[in-house]
């Protein structure tokens, strides 16, 4: 039997552009976002400023992260360093796009968090990869109560191309925002050297994005996407290169910079 009428699927969405966010805003915005981990605790250590550095820094921050394992569950990002930046050099010198950059220094970063998890190993912590992390990480950490994983972000080689050249802009400090903020995490701490110290208990992200960019305690472009975060509305940054700051900061402490919206 044929009939002339449209048959469509009711939904709020019907017959709208989803690109159009003023359109979506009131649909978007009906229920709360779930936090599917709320309780987790993200930590970043930066490759060069803390990783880099070697053992005399490395290992006792390994011993405080050994410390809160009996804590609220932990998932590590770790950086890149020194030889990520050798290897962008080359592939500038090679003339690769901007998303096949973001691949090789995403590598010395998995190389890095490798490394973290086999210092963890004896607790049970391993190092997952990008899709797993993505995906997977609640069963891992109903195994072990943390897990390891690369912070740099994955482009594969497509990537929207940077107003200041060519360096891949979005790094470890927005790869680990994004997945703090996706899994819903409790806090978003940030772990580097004396060198990234603001100086103050607080500074709002609009403070900082006002300043010089050289001054700026993480990546500018994740200072704009914690703006718009739905969970994480705070990032604290601390001195690793101080015993003791890690574990004041997973406690919640008052400890470093807290940058907040």
């Amino acid at each position: 039997m044929s009939s002339n009428h449209t048959k469509d699927v009711e939904s709020a969405l019907a017959r709208q552009t989803l690109l159009d966010r003023d359109q979506v805003r009131p649909v978007d915005q009906q229920q709360p976002v779930i936090r599917m981990l709320p309780r987790l605790r993200v930590v970043v250590l930066g490759g060069r400023s803390i990783i880099d550095k070697g053992r005399d820094v490395l290992l006792p921050l390994v011993d405080e992260l050994r410390a809160a394992l009996s804590g609220d569950p932990l998932l590590i990002c770790t950086g890149a360093g020194i030889r990520a930046r050798h290897a962008l050099g080359v592939g500038l010198d090679l003339g690769l796009p901007i998303g096949a950059l973001a691949e090789l220094a995403g590598r010395e970063a998995e190389q890095n968090g490798h490394l973290v998890a086999a210092l963890l190993a004896q607790e049970g912590v391993a190092y997952l990869g990008h899709e797993t992390v993505a995906h997977q990480l609640p069963v891992h950490l109903a195994a072990s109560n943390a897990a390891v994983t690369n912070g740099f972000p994955p482009y594969g080689i497509h990537e929207f191309p940077a107003e200041t050249g060519k360096i891949p802009p979005h790094r470890t400090d927005a790869g680990s925002l994004l997945l703090a903020d996706a899994w819903g995490a409790a806090s978003l701490t940030y772990v580097r050297d004396t060198s990234c110290s603001q100086g103050t208990a607080e500074v709002s992200v609009d403070e900082l994005l006002a300043g010089p960019a050289g001054a700026l305690p993480v990546d500018r472009e994740a200072l704009e996407i914690l703006r718009r975060a739905k969970h994480v509305r705070s990032a604290r940054v601390i001195d690793g290169t101080t015993s003791g700051n890690l574990t004041k900061a997973l406690a919640g402490e008052a400890v470093g910079t807290l940058i907040s919206t």
